[in-house]
């Protein structure tokens, strides 16, 4: 029982195959290599930024409430320096200052209201410049006139500022403290000096840490990308060497050509199919050749025993016709152990097909002159349009089986006084060969047909060919399009417009 194609268990069967001839794909792997690549460093960046920022924030928050505690612990202490000459300050904030917190203290009094703030000490001590840095930067996000229109309340921070010639430090808070004659601000930074601090109030693809990940995974990444690419070229070698083997059968071996070794395997073994095709076509080819070699000679003996018979039977009409139908039953014969012959070769070069250079404009020009000898009017008329120097990789006896199929259709459909044209050009690397007539050209229900092998229908052919030739038995056609296919040409069969049939034939030019 064969399944219907259009059913739809052969539709879910050719479904299920083609996903899996694509699940297979070296692209669509590779394209799904790249979208993991992708998608995981986005994902884990995801997840680790999360928790660094989680880690940042417990991180300022402790810092930020000790600068709380510390400007309530100063605020007794600063409502004193209200009265007494502002010295000291800095001995008393490098009480709580520690390694990795800095403290500053800004002052503005209430008179004048424009008088704006004044660094009076810092624990531990720094540089000019280093205040300036810091005063621009509060200044310029509207910081400290925030801080002197309210004094009031604690300001969360998280501002990285770096430095001239000293270590970076997040400024994480600023605690005011509102007294009698003023305004006092306390700066409370952490000083960036640990390692696992320097990434503090920076984007986290700037940390470290992030940074070496990275250049792993993309060394990492770029390593497998190779690897995958190398052997999509290596495979891609491969087939280029399958084709050079193909198209010349003198090229070298596989095995003497790959240079993978996990592929040398499997090169021994396409040479050892290469040769076996091979061979497998020369042994057709001999016993095609042996074959119609045997049945010549019986068929000869016949012929000539046939010939005192024919004299014999002179006079005798029932004899004569006897004799005339096992003649024609001779020359039907004859043609079949031809067809047989063309169909053995035909076999044996689609195992082991010919490759080599054929001057199609010579060959057909030789072809063309040949029937023109043989027409006798009122016959077709034969005319060539053949472009020079058109030069085709195939096999000679192939192409002139083609050719000679293809001319002698057209012949035999042609009305007497008609027109055949055989046409030849190149267009970029291909030869297109074609052949026109002025029949009755193929219903378009049948023009898949006429390719097929023993499918033949001449009841429009004015003259049909002699008997006993190759189009007798359908399969001359048939022969065409294998010869053709076999030099990896396209052959195509059309009704013209105007009229009449067309034949054309696509082979790669040398």
């Amino acid at each position: 029982m064969v399944a219907d194609s259009s059913s739809p268990e052969a539709s879910i069967n050719g479904g299920r195959a083609g996903f899996g001839a694509l699940r297979r794909s070296l692209v669509v792997r590779l394209f799904v290599l790249l979208l993991i690549f992708i998608a995981v460093p986005v994902v884990l960046y995801a997840q680790f930024q999360s928790a660094d920022r989680d880690r940042q924030e417990i991180l300022l928050n402790a810092i930020r409430e000790k600068g709380v505690i510390i400007s309530r612990v100063l605020e007794p202490e600063l409502s004193r320096a209200d009265a007494i000459p502002r010295v000291g300050l800095g001995e008393l904030l490098g009480r709580y200052q520690s390694d990795s917190v800095s403290l500053k203290l800004l002052y503005h009094p209430n008179t004048p209201r424009d008088a704006g703030f004044f660094y009076v000490a810092s624990a531990p001590p720094v540089t000019t410049d280093a205040l300036e840095v810091e005063r621009k930067y509060l200044v310029d996000a509207g910081i400290l006139d925030r801080i002197q229109r309210s004094c009031d309340g604690n300001l969360p921070l998280a501002s990285r500022i770096d430095l001239p010639g000293g270590p970076s430090e997040l400024l994480t808070s600023i605690a005011p403290v509102q007294t009698k004659s003023g305004c006092w601000a306390l700066v409370i930074s952490s000083l960036l000096t640990a390692t696992s601090d320097r990434a503090l109030g920076r984007p986290y693809w700037q940390s470290p840490e992030v940074q070496v990940a990275a250049l792993i995974y993309l060394a990492l990444a770029l390593f497998v990308l190779l690897l995958f690419f190398d052997l999509w070229r290596s495979l891609l070698r491969f087939g280029r060497m399958a084709r050079a083997i193909r198209r010349n059968s003198d090229a070298a071996r596989f095995a003497d050509r790959n240079d993978i070794p996990e592929l040398q395997p499997v090169a021994t073994e396409f040479d050892r199919l290469v040769d076996t095709l091979r061979d497998s076509a020369a042994s057709i080819r001999r016993a095609a050749e042996d074959s119609a070699h045997a049945f010549k000679t019986p068929l000869g003996v016949i012929r000539q025993a046939l010939e005192p018979l024919r004299r014999k039977m002179t006079g005798d009409e029932r004899g004569a016709q006897s004799v005339e139908a096992i003649n024609l039953a001779l020359e039907r014969l004859d043609g079949l152990v031809q067809t047989t012959r063309r169909l053995d070769h035909a076999a044996a070069d689609l195992l082991d097909p010919p490759r080599e250079r054929v001057d199609l404009s010579a060959l057909l020009r030789g072809l063309v002159s040949g029937y023109r000898a043989g027409l006798t009017p009122p016959g077709p008329r034969l005319i060539d349009v053949i472009e020079d120097g058109v030069v085709v990789v195939g096999g000679e006896e192939l192409i002139e089986t083609v050719a000679e199929n293809v001319i002698d259709n057209a012949l035999s459909f042609t009305t007497p006084g008609g027109e055949v044209r055989v046409s030849l050009k190149r267009w970029r690397d291909v030869a297109v060969f074609t052949v026109d007539d002025e029949g009755p050209g193929v219903p378009p229900d049948r023009l898949d047909k006429i390719f097929e092998r023993y499918y033949s229908d001449r009841r429009a052919a004015p003259h049909p060919p002699v008997p006993g030739g190759v189009g007798n038995f359908g399969v001359g056609l048939w022969i065409v399009r294998r010869n053709v296919e076999a030099m990896n040409g396209r052959v195509r069969a059309l009704n013209r417009s105007g009229g009449g049939f067309r034949m054309e034939i696509e082979l790669r030019c040398a």
